[in-house]
C-alpha cells in the first residue's frame, strides 16, 4: 500500500525521529513510489529524488543523518555515480547502494559501493536494506558476484 503521501522534501522528513533515513534517487516515477512505499512499510524515513541533482540539493537541505543513498545509477542531467561521489565528499558516514537495470552498473564496484541489479523483487532489497544498515557486514550470499 502506498502511503496518503510519499516524503520528497526534507522538511517533510523529521530529523528528530530514531528511523534510519534513506535517500533514494531514481527518475523512474513508478519505481519511486513502489520503493518508498515498501522503505515506509520496514520503518525507514524515505527522502525520495527524481534525478542526482535533485537528490544532491535535497541531501543538503536535509539536517539530519542520511544512513543510505540507495540511487539509480543512470539518471539524466547527473548520474548516480557523480550523485555518490559528490554526497560521498560531504557525508563520508553515508553507505552508498547503487542499482541498474544496465551491466554497466556494475563499474560502481569499481568505487567500493554495493550493487543490485534491476529488476529486483520486494524481499531482495527489503533484506539487502536491512543487511546493509545493520551493524554487522552483509552476508556473502548477499553480494553480488563478480
Amino acid at each position: 500500500m502506498i502511503p496518503p503521501a510519499v516524503p520528497g522534501d526534507a522538511e517533510k522528513v523529521p530529523a528528530s525521529n530514531s528511523a534510519k533515513t534513506i535517500l533514494f534517487a531514481d527518475d523512474d516515477g513508478q519505481l519511486q513510489k513502489f520503493v518508498a512505499a515498501l522503505l515506509h512499510g520496514c520503518g525507514y524515513k524515505v527522502i525520495v529524488a527524481a534525478n542526482g541533482k535533485d537528490a544532491l540539493q535535497k541531501a543538503r537541505d536535509f539536517k539530519g543523518i542520511i544512513h543510505l543513498l540507495l540511487s539509480d545509477v543512470e539518471m539524466p542531467g547527473m548520474t548516480g555515480i557523480e550523485l555518490a561521489i559528490q554526497l560521498n565528499q560531504e557525508r563520508p558516514d553515508t553507505k552508498i547502494l547503487m542499482i541498474s537495470g544496465l551491466a554497466t552498473g556494475m563499474l560502481v564496484l569499481n568505487n567500493g559501493w554495493s550493487f543490485l541489479p534491476k529488476p529486483f523483487v520486494s524481499d531482495m532489497l527489503r533484506d539487502r536494506i536491512r543487511d546493509f544498515l545493520s551493524d554487522q557486514p552483509p552476508t556473502k550470499e548477499h553480494l553480488p558476484d563478480v
